[in-house]
């Protein structure tokens, strides 16, 4: 006999559903990303991303994208660019048209080299989506471009959606929102300039940024909205829940939610960033360039890929600052295990605990992820945390 509280849930979903209207409208109009399912595919982006680049292409747009994409990029990171005698001059006045652009040139995704009399200049762009670093490859392509272009002033860009910290100080991270800010504005200054089919492909691709990679896209939360509304529908009708990034990172902020001693600095999908009041009270908020709080030190849980770590970063701002909390963490080594590390002029992790590791939980399901995660996160809130508010509280001055 079949249950009429799972039949009322189907009518319901049937029903009652606007937002699946809306889904479905905006999923009826034609992409030809998704049409050829390579809206994840990070190569057939950094693809799209090497034509828009290059001024000699057929796209119509000349040196815009490349000189406004770079322009964004030094006015993002203004103190970083001086350590190279760099300025939004420099790169107003570049001749874009001798920009020689490799892709996939020794592994690297896309690779821009300015050649100016006085100044050369090469950009490296590691482009992210859905996967996360392995084997140390961003200082191997560090080291691959300090060997091959010894005279050019190095510009490494990590692009990811969500401002994703990287490994390697040398790198200074980009987000897939300002890409995709960037194109919308282009596509209204050049319209009446470029052929039709161009205009759009490339309002096609931007429509996929929005849609699938830009943090908390307009897709993304219909879709939870919809789950939300209607969770035993769908998982009779599917049987599955959203991805497991999104579900470890719901829980994750739940714990943090129960928690009175913990400040929620900001929450996505793959980065929650937290402090405690004894840090936020005992520290200036003179960072620049990481959150709209000005936090300079913060607690990151990085989430991707089935795997799940919790670090303490000390982030950009007033060298002299920093310089005092880099070795104020030096002194308790065993507490702040990774503070040994030199202090580079973005961002420190000065602590690190590993939550989940993709080798340990390839096969398991959420419900076997949690209580791994849970007991982690008690582990954590009972003693590493405490013994460092409580450094804090007492030495810091």
């Amino acid at each position: 006999m079949e249950d009429n509280t799972d039949i009322k849930q189907l009518e319901n979903f049937i029903l009652n559903n606007p937002e699946l209207d809306k889904l479905e409208d905006m999923l009826t109009i034609f992409n030809v990303f998704e049409t050829l399912n390579i809206v994840n595919a990070e190569i057939r982006h950094s693809n799209v991303l090497a034509w828009l680049l290059s001024p000699q292409s057929n796209h119509g747009l000349g040196e815009s994208f490349i000189k406004q994409l770079l322009k964004y990029f030094v006015s993002e990171n203004k103190e970083f660019i001086k350590n190279f005698g760099l300025s939004l001059f420099d790169f107003e006045i570049f001749d874009y048209n001798d920009i020689e652009i490799r892709r996939e040139w020794k592994n690297i995704d896309i690779l821009l080299l300015l050649k100016e009399t006085s100044k050369n200049v090469a950009v490296v762009i590691e482009n992210k989506v859905t996967t996360d670093e392995h084997s140390n490859q961003l200082q191997r392509y560090k080291s691959i471009i300090d060997e091959e272009f010894p005279d050019y002033i190095k510009l490494f860009i990590f692009l990811t959606p969500e401002e994703t910290i990287p490994s390697d100080d040398s790198w200074v991270n980009f987000n897939y929102g300002t890409i995709a800010k960037l194109i919308d504005e282009l596509l209204d200054k050049k319209k009446d300039s470029i052929s039709e089919n161009v205009y759009h492909f490339v309002k096609q691709y931007n429509t996929v940024l929005r849609r699938y990679i830009v943090g908390n896209s307009e897709i993304e939360q219909i879709c939870r909205q919809i789950y939300k509304k209607h969770a035993k529908a769908l998982d009779l009708i599917f049987q599955y829940k959203p991805d497991l990034d999104w579900e470890i990172s719901q829980l994750i902020q739940e714990l943090l939610n129960k928690e009175k001693g913990i400040i929620i600095d900001g929450a996505g999908k793959t980065v929650i960033r937290f402090t405690t009041p004894v840090l936020d009270e005992k520290l200036e908020k003179i960072s620049e360039g990481w959150s709209n709080s000005k936090r300079i030190c913060m607690f990151e849980f990085n989430n991707s890929d089935r795997r799940l770590t919790l670090r303490l970063y000390i982030g950009p701002g007033r060298k002299d600052y920093r310089v005092k909390l880099h070795e104020f963490c030096m002194k308790e080594p065993k507490l702040f295990n990774l503070a040994s590390r030199q202090l580079g002029s973005k961002w420190l992790a000065v602590y690190q605990k590993e939550f989940l590791r993709k080798k340990n939980i390839e096969d398991l399901t959420f419900e076997e992820i949690a209580p791994v995660i849970e007991k982690h996160w008690d582990d954590f809130r009972k003693n590493d945390l405490v013994d460092i508010n409580d450094y804090f509280s007492q030495n810091w001055k």
